[in-house]
């Protein structure tokens, strides 16, 4: 049964991404912060997501700086809240963003209270992004 279980989650997630032909890796999933270490590399106009954990009962959010918001784009971004129905269980926001025109920017998300001022944030996620 656990050879079979580990079968299964190889499969899920060798599904979730291919190698173009110059053997960079196109992942077709929403980006997370488990993803942060690598470039995302897009081509313009494509639109991509990234997904944080994230519990608003708790007063944190998240924020978002782009270094180069001409190269890409805060398209939108949506709190997805978990559908056990139970209180006070985190979720996921959702950031939909659109990559403008070529060029390397980052992206950093910074978790705190918007409220707490000259205090770090609970948690900082950075993307480096290459638009072609």
């Amino acid at each position: 049964m656990k050879l079979l279980f580990l079968i299964l989650c190889l499969f899920v997630l060798t599904s979730c991404s291919t190698f173009s032909k110059d053997g960079t890796e196109v992942i077709t999933r929403p980006f997370s912060d488990v993803d942060s270490e690598r470039k995302i590399v897009l081509s313009v106009g494509r639109t991509f997501e990234i997904v944080l954990p994230s519990n608003p009962t708790t007063g944190y959010s998240w924020t978002l700086v782009i270094d180069n918001p001409k190269i890409i784009s805060n398209e939108s971004h949506a709190y997805n809240p978990d559908t056990s129905g139970r209180v006070g269980v985190g979720g996921n926001t959702i950031w939909t963003l659109k990559a403008r025109k070529q060029g390397e920017t980052s992206l950093t998300f910074s978790y705190q209270r918007p409220w707490e001022e000259n205090t770090q944030p609970t948690k900082v996620v950075s993307f480096t992004v290459s638009v072609n």
